[in-house]
């Protein structure tokens, strides 16, 4: 698996749309890879939502 198909993967799911091709290729891809993935994904989005907050109520 390379870094980038699962980054696509995990955002394709954050927003909720995959083709159906690229679905039938995440099955390849390991579960633990996809899940760490997912939360550096997540926690960047956390981070940037608390900076941004951060910044808007100076």
């Amino acid at each position: 698996m390379s870094w980038g198909q699962g980054v696509k993967a995990v955002l394709g799911a954050f927003i909720g749309v995959r083709k159906g091709a690229a679905s039938q290729d995440d099955q390849a891809l390991k579960p633990w890879q996809l899940i760490i993935t997912a939360l550096a994904l997540a926690a960047g989005l956390i981070a940037a939502l608390l900076l941004l907050v951060s910044w808007v109520t100076r």
